[in-house]
């Protein structure tokens, strides 16, 4: 395989790496992005839970529920419980657990109600807290809370403030806490991709640092094949020193191959250094055939269709110089090389 088409299945294995490298990082950029995503979805919801948890215990500590009046809870068969709470007159709440839920579950009703009648729920307070873990995990997401009946969906209680824009419900910004039977909580979340890309910052560093490394070394292939394609266009040839220093007699012309000078009727023509070499390798020969393998591979180190091109334009540049004598002629071997006769 010669060098030109090393150099082509070179830039083309190159070049199909670069694309499927940049399809890969698309692919794992959003991958990435929903995982990013997915995961401030569940730091968001723990942060909703704990900040409903805080709410509960800054409202009213348990104790300062229990304590003022006695909680009696009577079994009233295998599935049926009743749970009892006495306070001062009227204030009685009598649960009876006739569809067998668990004793956890009624319990938990009983505090909640318990909290209600002593303070209701604060849900800017909520709202705070709940900001302030969000500041604290460092996650700058805007959001409103909204207290709302569960089964007419009808908001009961919000902190979204008069002077500040709506959101636009989205099932994939929506945190749910249920609070009792008929009442849950919401927390509405404003996840920009801004916010998300903001979690990727080292990703989006990697990838910018890959993207612009695959960029210059798409430079340095693009610059190296140019180079090789242009090779016949820069001067690289035997160097002078290895051409002796004698003259050639061509007919009517002589040839100073150290001197890169072709003389004849009162001419001097200036030789560039592979039609120097061409002339003096042809010149050598002085009659034989010089193959045209030879002439490429000296010339330009390869044999390959873009150089061969090149020398067929170089033997047309020498004719036209000795056409003056009628006598010289550069004859073309088919399939083999070039002779010098005269």
């Amino acid at each position: 395989m010669n060098s030109v088409k090393k150099r082509s299945y070179l830039r083309l294995f190159f070049v199909v790496g670069f694309f499927s490298m940049i399809v890969l990082q698309c692919i794992w950029m959003y991958h990435t992005y929903q995982f990013k995503y997915e995961q401030l979805l569940v730091y968001g919801q723990e942060a909703f839970e704990q900040a409903y948890q805080k709410e509960q215990t800054y409202r009213v500590p348990v104790v300062d529920i229990v304590n003022p009046g006695a909680v009696t809870i009577e079994s009233c068969g295998k599935e049926e419980i009743l749970i009892v709470r006495k306070c001062p007159e009227p204030d009685t709440i009598v649960y009876n657990n006739i569809s067998g839920h668990s004793i956890e579950n009624v319990i938990n009703r009983v505090f909640f109600d318990l909290r209600e009648h002593i303070v209701p729920m604060n849900i800017n307070c909520l709202s705070d807290l709940f900001a302030g873990i969000l500041h604290d995990e460092d996650i700058p997401i805007y959001f409103v809370v909204e207290r709302f009946d569960t089964e007419t969906g009808d908001i009961l209680d919000t902190s979204l403030l008069p002077d500040k824009r709506p959101l636009v419900s989205d099932e994939g910004t929506l945190l749910f806490i249920k609070i009792s039977d008929k009442e849950s909580l919401r927390a509405i979340l404003e996840i920009t991709p801004a916010i998300v890309f903001g979690r990727m910052s080292e990703t989006l560093f990697c990838t910018v640092g890959l993207v612009f490394l695959s960029i210059v070394c798409l430079w340095f292939i693009y610059r190296h094949g140019e180079a090789g394609q242009n090779m016949d266009k820069q001067p690289e040839n035997i160097p002078t020193q290895h051409i002796p220093d004698n003259i050639f007699t061509i007919g009517q012309y002589r040839y100073h191959p150290a001197k890169n000078v072709l003389q004849g009727f009162d001419d001097d023509i200036q030789l560039n250094k592979k039609e120097n070499a061409i002339l003096y390798a042809l010149c050598v020969q002085e009659g034989n055939v010089v193959e045209r393998n030879q002439l490429l591979e000296e010339n330009w180190g390869s044999s390959g269709l873009i150089y061969s091109r090149s020398l067929d334009t170089y033997i047309t540049t020498l004719r036209k110089y000795l056409k003056k004598d009628p006598s010289i002629q550069i004859v073309t071997v088919k399939g083999v090389g070039y002779k010098l006769v005269w």
